[in-house]
C-alpha cells in the first residue's frame, strides 16, 4: 500500500530546486514553462547559444558566406525554441528534452561546415550542453550524444594533426566526465531527497503516513473516493493500565493491519494519538464497509480493543477539508452511539450503517488491486 504521494512524472531525471532554478521559473512567463523545468532550461540555453552567435560573430573576421550561415541557424534555432512551447510535453518520455543539447551541438556542426573557421571560437559551448544533460538527464544520456559532440567539435578543426587527435580525446573524456560526475551527483540528490520526503511524510511507529503526508493526499482527493476515519475505543485506558509500551504495540499492529487490508491505490495514515484515516480511491461506500467489516474481523483476531468509525463520500460539490471533517462527525456518532461500530456522513445515508454484531459484512480481505465488494445488510 501506497503511504508517501507518488513522484511528479516531470522528468526521469529530475527536477531542480537550486535558488537559481527557482529564480528562473519565477521570473519567465507562464507560457514558457511548458514542459517542466528541463523544458525551460533547454529553452534558456539555446537560446543563449543564438544570442551569443548572433552578437558575436559579425565582430568575429569571417568569409563571405559566414553570416548567411549563422544567420539560418540562428533562425532555425528560433523555430525550434517556438515549436517546443506548444510541443506536448506530458504525453512525451523525459529524456524528449535531449532535443536542446543536441540542437545545440548540431547548430555548431552546420556553422562548422558552412563557414571557415568561425565555429572554432564556440567550441566553448560544448561543455555546456554536457552541464545540461548531467543536470536533468540519466548518465547513459550524456554517453549517447558524446558522439554527436565529437563530430561537431571535429569539424571545426583546421588541420588533423597528432596533436588536434590528442585535443579531441581529452576534450570528450572532460566532457564525459562533467556530464557522469552531475549525473551521479543529481541522483544522490534525488535519492536524498526521497529519504528525506518519506521521513517527513511517515509515522515512524506505524510506518504509515502521518499529517503532513495526509494533508498532501488530501489535495488530490477526487469525486468517488471516500475518506475514513477509525479512532481505537478507550485507548487512554489501554496506556494506564498497560503502560505506553502496550499501547504501541497496539497501535503499530493496528496500523500494519490497515496496510494488509488496503489496495496498493489506497493511502493511510496515522491522524494523531489513536486516530487512523484511510482515504480509499474510486470506493463507493458500501465497499468502504465492507472494507471495515474484514477490518473489524481481522484486527478481533490480534486484540481485544475495539475501533470506531466514520465514513464520507467525495461526491464533488465539497472541499476535501469539508469531507474529512463530515467523516471525523460521523466517527464521533459511532463513539457516542455505543463505540465498536462504524457510521457514515450524512449525505451518505442511503448506505445502511455497519454495527459491530457478528455476522455483518464478515468475509475474506480484498485481494490487492481489486475493488471492494458492496456491503449486504
Amino acid at each position: 500500500m501506497r503511504t508517501t504521494p507518488p513522484a511528479s512524472p516531470t522528468s526521469a531525471a529530475t527536477t531542480l530546486d537550486s535558488s537559481p532554478v527557482r529564480w528562473l521559473l519565477r521570473h519567465t512567463p507562464e507560457w514558457s514553462r511548458s514542459g517542466g523545468q528541463a523544458a525551460v532550461v533547454g529553452r534558456m540555453m539555446l537560446l543563449f547559444q543564438v544570442v551569443v552567435i548572433t552578437v558575436t560573430a559579425p565582430l568575429l573576421q569571417v568569409d563571405a558566406q559566414s553570416p548567411g550561415v549563422w544567420a539560418s541557424t540562428a533562425l532555425a534555432a528560433l523555430a525550434l525554441l517556438a515549436a517546443s512551447l506548444w510541443a506536448p510535453w506530458r504525453s512525451l518520455p523525459a529524456v524528449s528534452t535531449v532535443v536542446f543539447p543536441i540542437a545545440s551541438l548540431g547548430a555548431l556542426l552546420v556553422i562548422a561546415l558552412g563557414t571557415e573557421g568561425l565555429a572554432h571560437a564556440y567550441v566553448g559551448l560544448i561543455p555546456v550542453c554536457f552541464v545540461y544533460v548531467g543536470l536533468f538527464h540519466h548518465a547513459w544520456v550524456g554517453v549517447a550524444i558524446l558522439p554527436v559532440a565529437t563530430i561537431a567539435y571535429i569539424a571545426t578543426l583546421s588541420t588533423f594533426s597528432v596533436s588536434a587527435w590528442l585535443r579531441v580525446g581529452i576534450y570528450c573524456a572532460a566532457w564525459l566526465a562533467i556530464s557522469l560526475t552531475l549525473a551521479a551527483s543529481m541522483s544522490r540528490n534525488r535519492t536524498v531527497t526521497e529519504l528525506l520526503r518519506a521521513a517527513t511524510t511517515t509515522d515512524s511507529l506505524t510506518l504509515l503516513g502521518n499529517r503532513r503526508g495526509l494533508d498532501e493526499r488530501l489535495t488530490r482527493l477526487a469525486p468517488g473516493d471516500c475518506v475514513v476515519i477509525c479512532d481505537l475505543d478507550h485507548f487512554k485506558r489501554v496506556n494506564d493500565t498497560l503502560g505506553h509500551a502496550a499501547g504501541d504495540v497496539i497501535l503499530e499492529r493496528f496500523g500494519h493491519t490497515l496496510s494488509a487490508l488496503t489496495r496498493g491505490r489506497d493511502y493511510a495514515a496515522r491522524f494523531g494519538g489513536e486516530e487512523f484515516v484511510l482515504v480509499l480511491t474510486r470506493t463507493r461506500p458500501g465497499q468502504a464497509l465492507t472494507l471495515l467489516g474484514t477490518l473489524r474481523a481481522e484486527w478481533a483476531e490480534l486484540s481485544d480493543v475495539t475501533f470506531s468509525a466514520g465514513v464520507a463520500s467525495h461526491r464533488g460539490d465539497r472541499s476535501a477539508a469539508e469531507v474529512l471533517a463530515a467523516a471525523d462527525a460521523a466517527m464521533y456518532r459511532a463513539k457516542n452511539e455505543g463505540r465498536d461500530c462504524v457510521r457514515l456522513s450524512e449525505w451518505d445515508c442511503d448506505v445502511p450503517p455497519l454495527d459491530g454484531r457478528p455476522g455483518v459484512a464478515g468475509g475474506q480481505g480484498p485481494d490487492v488491486g481489486t475493488d471492494y465488494g458492496d456491503v449486504h445488510v
